[in-house]
C-alpha cells in the first residue's frame, strides 16, 4: 500500500468542533534512554503513583503506555503540575547503555573531559517552541503540526489509531518553523479516542545541541589516521528515527525517517552512554552535526599543516561532492590572497561541506551537497566580526516540484546572506530585530550592511533546475567560524555565534601575565579616578543640548534599546498609577522615605529631552544628574553602571524616540540628613567604586557570561534578591550576593545556597518561572515579581535561558538529587492531604471558605487560571510571613501572564484575628517542618495598611 498525505494545507491555527475542548498534555521522559539499530536501549517504567497528580484541579488524566508517560489537564500549568507530581519508577538496565557501543567507543566515553566539545543553540535557530494539536472527531484523526516528514508522520499515525490514510487529515502550521514531528504524535496518541482535542508543546529541558569528540592516538602527520582515530558523541538521538511516542509506546516495525549526514572523514556521533539522549529536530541534529565536525576537520588541517580544500578533495568520495568543491573554491577565488591587515582588521576565508541524505518512507533517498566560502573581517581589538563575502554551491538528486515557483537567484541569495547574518546574530529581518545581541561594531563597516552572496547552481541533466532546499545552509557555520579561525587564530565551538564569544576568545588567548599586569594597573587606576569623582559632593553641569537628532538611531538601535529597558524594568519603576509611561512619580517607599522616580520621557522641560549621550550616560554609571547633583541609590545605577556601551547607547535612542511627556514628578523630601544630596558622595566611595561596564569571564561559557551579564546590569537582580546594610548598601561578599533581601515591602527570597525553597530549583523550573510566572514546584510570581516576568516574557528566550543558567550556576542540583524531585513533591503533598492535627486548628474552617476551592490537594472542581501547590509554596516555606501576608491580604490582581488567573484579597473580609489564625494553620499544614512564625500581629496590622502590589 502506497502512503501519502491526504491533505497537508497550511492552516495558522487550527479552528476545533464546536463541541471540542482542548487539553493541554505534557510528556513525562525517562531519567535515560536511547535509541540504536531499531532498538530502545534506556529505562524502563516499573511502577508509576498518580494519585498526586490526580489530585490537582484541573489534571483530566494520566497516560500510561509501555514507558510512555503524559498528563492531561485543561490548562499547561496544571499539567505541567501534574507531571511534576507523577511519582515514577525507572529501572535502568546496567549494560544497556554501554551494549550499544563498540569497544573504541566505550574506551571514549570513559575518557573526561573530552578532547574537544561542540554547542549548537537550536533554540536561536528556531525561536518559537515546536508545537502540535490533535482531535478525534467522527472515526477522524485531525492532527496540526509542522513537520519536513509528514509521509512518515501518516504511517505512524495509521499504525497508532488503526485508521486508513483517508481518515487521517494533516495540516501544516504555518506560524511555526521548528519541527514538531514528535509532538505531533504525543498529541494524537493522547488525543485518540478521547472526546477533548490535545495540544502539546514540545519540552525545553534541552536547548542545545552538543557534541564531543575524543582523539585516540594516531600516526603523526597522518591525516587519515588522525581522522579515523576520533570517537564522537552527542546529547540527542538520532535524526533518522520513529517518533518518540512510537518508541517508547514499543511499537515495532515502524520504518525510520529524517535526514542523516553522510561524512566521508569521521564516524557517525553516538548518544551519550552515562546520561539521558534528549530528542531533537533532524534539521537542527545536523546543522550542529555538520558544525562540529567540519570545524574539527579544519582544526586538524591547520594542525598538520594542509590544505582544507586540497584535503576535503582528497578524502570526499562523493564525484558530485569533490566538483562542488572545485566550483565553489574557484569561483570563490580560494587560492588568492587574502587582503593585507588594515590596523587591527584581520580577514580570514574558510571552507565548509556537507553532504546529506534524507530517508524518506516509500521513496527513494534524497541526497544533498552543499558547500560554502566564507570571507570574513576580524576586528582583534574590539573582537568583532562581519562577513564580506559569500560563495554557496549546491547541488541535489532532487528537482524542482514543476508546479512550484522556482526561487529567483536574488531572492535565494538574500535568503542565504540573512542566514548567514543570523548565525551572528546580526540578522536584519525577524529574528534579528528580536535577538537581543550586540550590532557589528563601526569600527569594521558603519553601514553593516549584507554580504555579497555568489551563487554556484548546476542544472539537472535534463535542464530543469536543482530543488535548493534548507539542506543548502547546513555548511554555513563551520564555513565562518574556520574564516573566523584564519583570520584569527580564534576557534568558536559554539553557535550561532555573537560578538561576545569571539571577545571572550581574545581574553582567553591573551597571556596570564599580560593579563595580571594590566588588570592590576587598571584596577588601581580606576579605583583612584572612582574614588576622586565618588568623593567630590557637587559635580559640574553637563551643558544642555537644544535638539537631539533622532534621525541617526537606527530601528535596530532603538528595537535593542527597548529590549534594554524592558530587561530594566524602566517603565515599571518610572511610570505612576494611572501615569503616562515613563513620566515618572512613582513613589518608593524605603527606609529612609519615599523617594519618586523622575521623567524619563524625551519632554525638554521635565524629562530628559536636553539631556546629551555624556549626561545620561553619567547618570546611568555614576548616579549624577545633568545638573550635577547626586542621584539617590533607590536608584540602581551601581548595577546599570555594568551595561554595556552598545547597549547603553541603544536605551538612549529608544527613550529619546519615544512621545514625549510633559509632567513634574512629586518632589522628594527626605528626613535630615537623607535629604543632604552631597552626602551621596560619600556613600558611593563606600560602595561605588566600580562604574564599569561588565567584564566577561572568559572562564566560563558565552551563555553563563550572557546571564550574568543580564542579572547583574539591566536586570539589577542583587538590588532585590540581596541583603542591605544600615546605609542601604547591598551587604558584600560573596554569601551575602542574592542571599535575599525585601523590596517594595515584599521578601526578596535567596537565589544562592541560602534558598528555603522545599525542592530546589533546577535549571529548568528557574527558566518556566521566568518566562511564564509559573512553577509547578514552587509558586506563581507575585507583586513586585510580577512586572518583572510580564517584562521577561518580550525578551528573546535565549536570554531569559542564559539568566536561568547562570542563576542555577550559584545553587547547582545534581543530576541524581534532580531525578528525586518528584517523589519529594509527591511526598510533601501526600503530607499536606493526611496531616489530622491542623484539623481542629481554627484555620481550618477559614481555609476551606476562602482558599479550598483553589488551593485544597483533598479535591475540588476547576476553575480558570493555575493552582499552585500550597505544599510546594516558597512562601509559606519562609523564615518570613511578608509575603504570603500580602497575597492574602491584597491578593494577586495583575498575574505575570493572563493564563495564570488571579487571586482576591482578604483585607475587607476577615480580620487581624482571623488572618492570623489561616496564616498558622497554612504554615503549620502545608510547612509541617518549619517552626511556627512569631509576630504576625504585628506584622499583619502593619501590611494591612500598606496599599499592596498592583
Amino acid at each position: 500500500m502506497s502512503h501519502s498525505v491526504q491533505d497537508f494545507s497550511r492552516a495558522l491555527w487550527p479552528e476545533l468542533p464546536s463541541d471540542t475542548r482542548l487539553l493541554h498534555g505534557v510528556v513525562v521522559r525517562p531519567p535515560y534512554w536511547s535509541y540504536e539499530n531499531g532498538q530502545y536501549l534506556g529505562a524502563e517504567l516499573q511502577t508509576v503513583d498518580k494519585q498526586a497528580a490526580l489530585h490537582v484541579p484541573g489534571v483530566v488524566d494520566c497516560v500510561h503506555i509501555g514507558n510512555y508517560l503524559g498528563v492531561l489537564a485543561v490548562q499547561a500549568e496544571q499539567a505541567q503540575q501534574g507531571a511534576a507530581l507523577l511519582d515514577a519508577r525507572w529501572v535502568t538496565p546496567v549494560a544497556a547503555s554501554q551494549a550499544a557501543l563498540p569497544a573504541d567507543d566505550a574506551r571514549a566515553s570513559a575518557l573526561s573531559p573530552p578532547d574537544q566539545g561542540y554547542e549548537w543553540q537550536s533554540a536561536l535557530e528556531h525561536p518559537h517552541t515546536a508545537w502540535a494539536r490533535a482531535c478525534y472527531h467522527n472515526k477522524q484523526l485531525f492532527v496540526w503540526a509542522h513537520t519536513r516528514r509528514p509521509a512518515a508522520l501518516l504511517i505512524e499515525l495509521q499504525a497508532l489509531s488503526g485508521l486508513p490514510s483517508e481518515q487521517i487529515h494533516l495540516h501544516d502550521t504555518a506560524d511555526n518553523q521548528a519541527d514538531a514531528y514528535d509532538c505531533a504524535m504525543d498529541a494524537a496518541l493522547m488525543a485518540f479516542g478521547r472526546p477533548q482535542a490535545v495540544q502539546v508543546r514540545a519540552s525545553q529541558s534541552e536547548t542545545s545541541i552538543r557534541l564531543s569528540v575524543y582523539q585516540g592516538a594516531a600516526e603523526p602527520n597522518d591525516l587519515t589516521a588522525h581522522l579515523q582515530a576520533c570517537r564522537w558523541q552527542l546529547n540527542t538521538l538520532s535524526g533518522v528515527r520513529p517518533s518518540l511516542a512510537a518508541i517508547l509506546c514499543g511499537q515495532q516495525g515502524l520504518p525510520s525517517s529524517g535526514l542523516a549526514v553522510q561524512s566521508d572523514y569521521f564516524s557517525a556521533p553516538l548518544p551519550n552512554s552515562d546520561g539521558a539522549a534528549a530528542s531533537s529536530d533532524p534539521d537542527s541534529l545536523a546543522q550542529a552535526t555538520v558544525f562540529a565536525q567540519e570545524s574539527q576537520f579544519d582544526q586538524a588541517c591547520h594542525q598538520l599543516g594542509l590544505d582544507p580544500l586540497e584535503a576535503r578533495l582528497e578524502h570526499v568520495r562523493s564525484p558530485q561532492g569533490r566538483e562542488l568543491l572545485q566550483r565553489v573554491a574557484q569561483q570563490s577565488d580560494w587560492s588568492g590572497p587574502l587582503p593585507a591587515h588594515q590596523g587591527p582588521i584581520r580577514k580570514g576565508r574558510g571552507l565548509a561541506y556537507s553532504h546529506t541524505v534524507e530517508h524518506i518512507p516509500g521513496q527513494a533517498a534524497r541526497e544533498q551537497w552543499s558547500a560554502w566560502a566564507v570571507d570574513v573581517s576580524v576586528d582583534t581589538h574590539q573582537g568583532t566580526l562581519s562577513i564580506d563575502r559569500l560563495t554557496v554551491g549546491h547541488d541535489s538528486t532532487e528537482q524542482d516540484n514543476p508546479e512550484r515557483v522556482p526561487e529567483s537567484a536574488p531572492a535565494l541569495a538574500d535568503r542565504l546572506g540573512r542566514w548567514a547574518q543570523q548565525l551572528l546574530n546580526q540578522d536584519l529581518g525577524k529574528s534579528g530585530a528580536h535577538s537581543g545581541k550586540p550590532p557589528v561594531t563601526e569600527a569594521i563597516d558603519k553601514s553593516a550592511g549584507k554580504p555579497t552572496v555568489q551563487l554556484v547552481k548546476r542544472e539537472a541533466a535534463v535542464g530543469q533546475p536543482l530543488a535548493w532546499n534548507q539542506g543548502v545552509e547546513l555548511p554555513a557555520a563551520a564555513a565562518i567560524a574556520n574564516a573566523i579561525f584564519n583570520a584569527s587564530g580564534i576557534r568558536l565551538t559554539s553557535a550561532p555565534f555573537n560578538e561576545q564569544s569571539l571577545a571572550l576568545a581574545y581574553q582567553a588567548t591573551t597571556s596570564a601575565s599580560s593579563k595580571k599586569r594590566k588588570a592590576w594597573w587598571g584596577a588601581l587606576a580606576a579605583v583612584a579616578t572612582g574614588t576622586i569623582l565618588s568623593a567630590l559632593p557637587w559635580r559640574p553641569a553637563i551643558a544642555p543640548v537644544g535638539h537631539v537628532d533622532t534621525s541617526i538611531f537606527s530601528e535596530r538601535a532603538i528595537e535593542r534599546g527597548r529590549l534594554v529597558a524592558i530587561a530594566g524594568d524602566c517603565m515599571v519603576c518610572h511610570t505612576a498609577e494611572g501615569g503616562k509611561p515613563n513620566a515618572g512619580g512613582l513613589g518608593l517607599e524605603t527606609p529612609f522615605g519615599t523617594i519618586y522616580t523622575t521623567n524619563i520621557t524625551p519632554d525638554k522641560e521635565t524629562g530628559i529631552g536636553s539631556w546629551s549621550y555624556k549626561a545620561f550616560e553619567r547618570a546611568m554609571r555614576e548616579g549624577i544628574h545633568q545638573d550635577g547633583r547626586h542621584l539617590y541609590p533607590a536608584f540602581p545605577y551601581t548595577a546599570f553602571a555594568k551595561i554595556s556601551d552598545e547597549d547603553m547607547q541603544s536605551l538612549y535612542a529608544y527613550l529619546m524616540t519615544q512621545e514625549p511627556v510633559k509632567a513634574k514628578p512629586p518632589e522628594t523630601k527626605l528626613p535630615f540628613p537623607m535629604n543632604m544630596r552631597p552626602l551621596v558622595a560619600g556613600w558611593n566611595l563606600l560602595f561605588h567604586r566600580d562604574p564599569n561596564a561588565y567584564v566577561p569571564d572568559p572562564t566560563q561559557t558565552v551563555q553563563w557570561n550572557r546571564g550574568a551579564y543580564l542579572v547583574n546590569s539591566s536586570g539589577h537582580c542583587a538590588a532585590c534578591h540581596s541583603p542591605r546594610n544600615m546605609l542601604g548598601a547591598e551587604k558584600s561578599g560573596e554569601a551575602n550576593f542574592l542571599a535575599g533581601g525585601f523590596a517594595d515591602n515584599w521578601e526578596a527570597p535567596a537565589l544562592n545556597s541560602l534558598s528555603k525553597a522545599p525542592i530546589p530549583w533546577t535549571e529548568q523550573e528557574l527558566y518556566q518561572y521566568l518566562r511564564t510566572g509559573y512553577s509547578p514546584r514552587h509558586g506563581v510570581a507575585a507583586g513586585p515579581m510580577g512586572p518583572v516576568v510580564a517584562g521577561l516574557a518580550e525578551l528573546p528566550e535565549s536570554d531569559v535561558r542564559a539568566m536561568a543558567h547562570y542563576l542555577s550556576s550559584l545553587n547547582p542540583v545534581a543530576p541524581e538529587q534532580e531525578q528525586t524531585h518528584a517523589a519529594q513533591a509527591a511526598l510533601l503533598e501526600q503530607n499536606s492531604r493526611s496531616n489530622q492535627e491542623v484539623m481542629v486548628m481554627p484555620g481550618e474552617n477559614l481555609f476551606n471558605g476562602a482558599c479550598a476551592v483553589c488551593h485544597d490537594p483533598r479535591g475540588g472542581p476547576v476553575l480558570f487560571g493555575a493552582r499552585p501547590s500550597l505544599a510546594l509554596n516558597s512562601n509559606l516555606h519562609s523564615e518570613h510571613p511578608d509575603n504570603t501576608i500580602q497575597v492574602l491580604m491584597h491578593g494577586i490582581t495583575r498575574p505575570a501572564q493572563p493564563t495564570l488567573g488571579s487571586m482576591p484579597g482578604f483585607k475587607n473580609s476577615m480580620n487581624d484575628e482571623q488572618m492570623e489564625d489561616l496564616l498558622n494553620y497554612m504554615r503549620a499544614r502545608f510547612a509541617p517542618d518549619k517552626p511556627a512564625w512569631t509576630g504576625l500581629k504585628d506584622k499583619i496590622a502593619t501590611i494591612r495598611e500598606q496599599k499592596g502590589h498592583l
